[in-house]
């Protein structure tokens, strides 16, 4: 399977938590936990389309004025998701700048939060100073966040402590190979009209239906959908990529995140503590490197990325990494 997703850690393993996906032939990408983002580039920060964050401690959330910044300036709207009153922190984080001049500015970011059943929406516009807009349910069944042709998202509700942290999967809902051979037997020429064409058959539009395809000659070609998929492509189970941080080491966390990980091609997850380190963890509400690496292994994922190592291991920068590693080979 070729990659539809390319995601990377912002920060590393000892930094604050930010892993950036960027989205095949979008431009676009999604950012899970906005920590510390001064390493992305602008050009690659205003590809972000949606912010995802499990908690609101701070080294999950100080990159959002820099990400702000950025947008305020843009013709291009920004979603933030996260937990149960996520909308009145963001509110006061933005009640802490003067607004005076910006009146005119077209960016508009939408904060929704899902308490684990129930979804809430509040609309912050430039235009209007930043002042909470629009506050309206929104529907998220089964946790289910985000829905598109080509990817969605879907959230659980972790125990952090006496909060809860939100934990992510990302899927790709259909995979359509193209193959290359083909394309060059039946004389089409690569190209943008490829997403298109992936974006038809994801929505199951009607075979009969006549896509547009660029000829390596010249010119192009009306050819139906149904015929198209059967001589240059072919379907299977979509890339899925999961996403987990600051979570309690207690059997219930572990079998929820085993559930959310299953079958997926990566698993992102925190690691901060050594297994002999135990107590401490449990006194922080976080995972050890072994019971990530276990839970990897029992959700059948492909593989593993651990992060959000505590300091105290930098003296000893592979040993949270080995731990894991071997947990997860069993």
């Amino acid at each position: 399977m070729r990659s539809v997703f390319f995601p990377r850690l912002v920060n590393g393993p000892f930094g604050d938590p930010a892993l950036y996906v960027r989205l095949a032939h979008r431009r676009e990408a999604l950012l899970f936990d906005c920590g510390d983002l001064h390493p992305l580039t602008p050009r690659d920060a205003l590809k972000v389309r949606a912010v995802f964050v499990s908690h609101a401690h701070i080294d999950h959330l100080i990159g959002f004025d820099a990400l702000l910044r950025l947008f305020l300036y843009q013709d291009a709207g920004l979603t933030l998701y996260g937990p149960p009153k996520i909308a009145e922190r963001i509110a006061g984080r933005l009640a802490g700048y003067t607004w005076n001049l910006i009146e005119g500015y077209p960016f508009v970011l939408t904060v929704r939060e899902w308490n684990g059943c129930r979804g809430r929406e509040v609309r912050f516009s430039a235009a209007g100073a930043f002042r909470p807009e629009r506050e309206r349910a929104w529907e998220c069944p089964d946790g289910r966040l985000v829905e598109t042709d080509h990817y969605r998202v879907r959230a659980i509700s972790l125990d952090h402590g006496d909060i809860p942290s939100l934990a992510f999967a990302l899927e790709e809902p259909l995979h359509v190979a193209i193959h290359k051979d083909a394309l060059e037997r039946y004389g089409y020429s690569p190209g943008p009209w490829l997403t298109r064409f992936k974006d038809l058959v994801r929505r199951d539009v009607p075979p009969q239906t006549p896509c547009r395809v660029p000829l390596q000659g010249g010119g192009t070609a009306a050819v139906p959908l149904g015929d198209l998929l059967r001589r240059i492509a072919h379907r299977e189970r979509g890339m899925k990529i999961t996403y987990v941080t600051d979570a309690d080491p207690s059997p219930e966390n572990l079998e929820r995140i085993n559930a959310l990980a299953a079958d997926s091609h990566l698993l992102a997850i925190e690691a901060p503590f050594s297994h002999a380190d135990l107590d401490r963890a449990r006194q922080r509400n976080h995972l050890t490197a072994q019971l990530a690496g276990q839970v990897g292994r029992w959700a059948g994922a492909a593989r593993l990325l651990v992060f959000h190592h505590s300091p105290r291991y930098q003296d000893r920068i592979g040993l949270l990494v080995e731990e894991a590693e071997k947990a997860f080979r069993g």
